[in-house]
Order: C-alpha cells, then sequence, then structure tokens
C-alpha cells in the first residue's frame, strides 16, 4: 500500500533533516517534506497535509518515491510524526480493545508486576481483539512462551521465529532496533506479522489476508501506550 510505502522510506532517512519524497499517484502529483522526526508538510494536488494521508490510506498500488535530501518545505504547516498522522488516520477507540484491556480490572491491581503473567496475557488478550488478527504469541526474551491464542500447531515455531527476529534485531541495531521503533511488520510464508517489544517482552502479531497492517499496528502500539 501507499502508505506502507511512504512509512518505509521515511524510515529508512529518519536520521537526515529536510527530506522531500516526490512521488505520482491518483493522477497527481505528491510531496511530502520531513525533517527532525517530523513530518512538516504535504500536498498531493490541491490537498494539503492531513487530508493527503486520508486520500492515501486505502490506497493499494505501485508508487515511485523518489527522495530528496536538503530540500526544505515551503513552509511548516503539518510538524506531526508518522505515527500522530496514523493516529488520526485509524480510529483507535475500538470498544474491542477497552473489552480486552480494562486499566481498572482488580486482577491487575492486586498483581502489579510490570510483566507478571496475568498483566501479559491480558495485554495479549486486547491484542487479540484487534480486527484481523489471527494469532497472538506473547515470548520472554528467554525465549518462553507466556501466552498462546490462535496459532494451533504453531506455537513452538511461531515463538522461535519471534525470538529470532528479537534476537536479530540486537545484532542489527538501527534496522530492526526496537527501543526506536518500538514495533515492526515483517512478512513470511505469505502472511504478515506485527512484533512488539513492549518492557523486553515480545508480543507476535499475526494478521489475516487483507488486513492493513499498518492500522493493526497503530492499533496495538497504542492500547500498549495505554496501560
Amino acid at each position: 500500500m501507499v502508505i506502507e510505502d511512504i512509512k518505509y522510506q521515511l524510515e529508512q532517512f529518519c536520521s537526515f533533516d529536510n527530506i522531500r519524497l516526490s512521488f505520482e499517484i491518483l493522477d497527481k502529483q505528491g510531496f511530502i517534506y520531513f525533517t527532525n522526526g517530523k513530518i512538516t508538510s504535504a500536498v498531493l494536488g490541491s490537498v494539503r497535509d492531513i487530508d493527503v494521508f486520508k486520500e492515501l490510506k486505502d490506497v493499494d498500488a505501485h508508487v515511485n518515491i523518489q527522495v530528496s535530501i536538503g530540500e526544505y518545505a515551503p513552509e511548516d504547516t503539518l510538524n506531526k510524526s508518522f505515527d500522530e498522522i496514523l493516529g488520526i488516520l485509524y480510529d483507535q477507540n475500538d470498544d474491542k480493545l477497552a473489552a480486552g484491556l480494562n486499566k481498572e480490572d482488580s486482577v491487575i491491581e492486586n498483581n502489579d508486576a510490570e510483566n507478571s503473567p496475568v498483566l501479559v496475557a491480558k495485554i495479549a488478550e486486547g491484542l487479540a481483539n484487534i480486527t484481523g488478527v489471527e494469532s497472538v504469541l506473547a515470548v520472554s526474551p528467554e525465549g518462553e512462551l507466556l501466552y498462546s491464542k490462535g496459532v494451533g500447531d504453531d506455537a513452538e515455531f511461531e515463538s522461535a521465529d519471534t525470538i529470532f527476529l528479537y534476537n536479530q534485531s540486537k545484532e542489527l541495531g538501527d534496522i530492526l532496533n526496537f527501543e526506536a521503533l518500538r514495533s515492526t511488520i515483517c512478512e513470511a510464508n505469505n502472511y504478515k506479522k506485527v512484533i512488539i517489544n513492549d518492557k523486553n517482552i515480545l508480543y507476535s502479531i499475526k494478521l489475516s489476508s487483507g488486513t492493513q497492517p499498518l492500522k493493526a499496528r497503530t492499533e496495538a502500539v497504542k492500547l500498549l501506550q495505554d496501560i
């Protein structure tokens, strides 16, 4: 999808100042200006700023994006991070999420350890209620499977796959730096997953076909941030 392509390009150049993405889609010329971790302005034909992303969010088409370094925005009219923009694009007040993670739950109040089994399970249940999520795993850094739902006989494989990605992220640094990114989208065996590191617990979320990974990722990260 176009939004995913834009996200990918922004992540490649996140350490640069004054970046311009140029692209053509929907028979219109588009420009996105980015600096210091913020999108400062966006243009697509006659549409401006947040409306550009609203127009692009459901577009699934090939797009050729050209990146220019040292290009200043004509004016700073947006000044939001990409995650902030995703939060505006996608409704994050899903009742199912609220049901999946009730922060006033008395069980959690009586077990306040950061990564208690009860809290991990409660978080994972909330993630499982996100639209398009087929399965959820929670895995410790040592490889212990803490929670499993919807994976059938593949729990051990999924657990090993998740831990491999976690270990790889530490070796590759900024490419999959969970401390910086907190979450990532990956693809394997014709399905997509969202991997989230929260307090050194990995939550691996397998998505159904047709689910928008960025939307699921945004809802998942928002759920964790609200804890």
